[in-house]
Order: C-alpha cells, then structure tokens, then sequence
C-alpha cells in the first residue's frame, strides 16, 4: 500500500511539472491550477506514504522517477533533445535510487 502511494505521489509530481510550462509562469489559469492541485496531491501522497517507508527511499524514489519521467515526457511531448550528458545524469538518478533501495 505505502508503495502504491508512493506512485501516486510520483505521478501527480510528474503531471505538475508538465503543467508548469503550459502555466506561463501562472499566467494561465488552468495550467496554474493543475500545478498547484498535482504537487499538493503529490505531497499528501508521499507523506502518507512516509508513515510506512524510511525517508531517504521514499524521497529518493519520488524525486528520481520522478525527474526521470517528467524528462520522458518533456522529450515526447515537447520535443526536446536527450544529448549524451543528459542520458548519463538520468542513468546516474536510476542508478543512485537503486543503490539506495538495496
């Protein structure tokens, strides 16, 4: 269950970064409200799910995959590049979140 949080908190992380380019700097309305309303679900997710997992995993995990995925996203939906360095720094994330979940 703490896990499942956990990946709700990601997901909700991941669509609040997708919003903030489309916010304009909370310049649109709704893009704004999605960013506000996905990284305060995200938060109360990954706190919940913080009463069953230690810390440095929990965060980890949230701050890695989440990195992970909103690049994923950013590369599909808004066309930007991976270059080598930024393949490595993302293989470095995976890695680390790994090593730490050991």
């Amino acid at each position: 269950m703490a896990y499942s949080l956990l990946f709700g908190g990601i997901l909700m992380e991941v669509i609040g970064s997708f919003f903030l380019k489309r916010a304009n700097g909370f310049r649109n309305l709704i893009p704004s409200m999605m960013v506000l309303v996905s990284y305060f679900s995200s938060l109360v997710l990954v706190t919940m799910a913080m009463r069953h997992l230690p810390l440095g995993i929990a965060y980890a995990l949230w701050a890695g995959l989440g990195t992970v995925a909103t690049v994923i996203l950013a590369v599909v939906v808004y066309r930007e590049r991976l270059s080598l360095a930024r393949v490595s720094g993302l293989m470095a994330i995976v890695i680390g979140a790994v090593l730490l979940n050991i």
